[in-house]
């Protein structure tokens, strides 16, 4: 299945987690009024126009029919930046694939005449050097490179393209797991080195990572199939977006100061885009429920959940996965 990177080009690659696409109808991810990045006098005025648009975005995420909004789109741009999954989803909230406009062509699909493209941000890279102004080489020789700033890019959706046809994935959710979806849960689970074992938990629970030595995963063995699948991926999150460390440990309270809250959200939200992106139905819990006062989050406390949520996608997505996808 192809994919497509943070530069919209697109790459062949099978993963379990990496192989479906769904199309879902047009404004099926909310009715913002769509900001247009355009007629601006120089990059610089673009990129603080977009920039602000964000910050704007950003603030509504404080919103659960937002937030779901961004993780359905997170689901489908997984290897972009928290910012440009945000970005994508207030300029164009249907887009399913998008890449630029020489990726298209070179798929032998041709953009629409009169198609306003989708306006991301990239970073500005250069050859790092040292204190005298010399190039800084890496261990092989080649130049060291770093971010400077960050200019505008432009991609557009499939949708605002014509020509020859991709491969399309599954268009509905299931609520039972695909087949192998499972196992590479447990193998994922395996992979970082946690044991996981099915007992029979009482009191409603369905399962729970320990935070210390021996690390394990525990699940109900009484869930059925569906609801064991999203315990598992719930329990993998935790463990990608960083949970289970000791300092972290300390901080799994609901005292003041905790974040339990706020870890609970990351890994309700990382098992939601990962079962959705593996056709299955989603019953994700609201970040409200999770939060007291969510709805007053700080954006900057909303953008630190989307940035480690973005970051654990693109991890988990790089995991050697057994049962690939064709």
């Amino acid at each position: 299945m192809a994919t497509i990177d943070e530069q919209g080009n697109i790459h062949d690659r099978a993963g379990r987690f990496d192989g479906h696409v769904r199309t879902e109808p047009e404004g099926a991810l909310g009715t913002l009024e769509r900001p247009t990045f355009t007629g601006y006098a120089s990059v610089q005025e673009k990129v603080e126009a977009m920039r602000a648009e964000l910050a704007d975005a950003v603030d509504r995420l404080s919103d659960d029919e937002e937030w779901n909004r961004f993780l359905d789109t997170m689901g489908k741009f997984h290897r972009y930046s928290f910012q440009n999954q945000v970005l994508i989803m207030i300029q164009r909230p249907g887009a399913t694939r998008v890449a630029g406009f020489q990726t298209w062509k070179s798929l032998g699909r041709s953009v629409r005449k009169g198609e306003k493209g989708i306006a991301i941000l990239a970073p500005k890279v250069v050859n790092a050097k040292d204190d005298d102004g010399n190039v800084d080489l890496d261990s092989n020789g080649k130049p060291r490179k770093k971010v400077v700033g960050f200019t505008s890019a432009t991609v557009f959706d499939i949708s605002q393209t014509e020509g020859e046809p991709l491969p399309e994935g599954y268009h509905s959710f299931s609520e039972e797991p695909p087949p192998g979806f499972t196992d590479d849960l447990e193998s994922a689970i395996a992979a970082q080195g946690y044991t996981i074992s099915y007992e029979e938990l009482s009191g409603g629970k369905q399962g729970y990572t320990t935070m210390s030595a021996p690390h394990r995963v525990v699940i109900d063995s009484t869930l059925a199939p569906g609801e064991r699948a999203r315990t598992l991926a719930h329990e993998l999150g935790h463990i990608m977006c960083g949970h289970t460390g000791e300092e972290e440990t300390r901080s799994y309270s609901t005292d003041h100061g905790g974040k339990r809250g706020e870890m609970e959200v990351e890994a309700e939200s990382f098992a939601y885009v990962l079962c959705r992106m593996n056709g299955m139905q989603a019953h994700q819990r609201t970040a409200s429920e999770y939060v007291a006062g969510w709805q007053a989050f700080e954006p900057d406390a909303i953008r630190s959940v989307g940035e480690r949520l973005s970051k654990a996608f693109k991890r988990t997505m790089e995991l050697p996965w057994q049962n690939a996808r064709e």
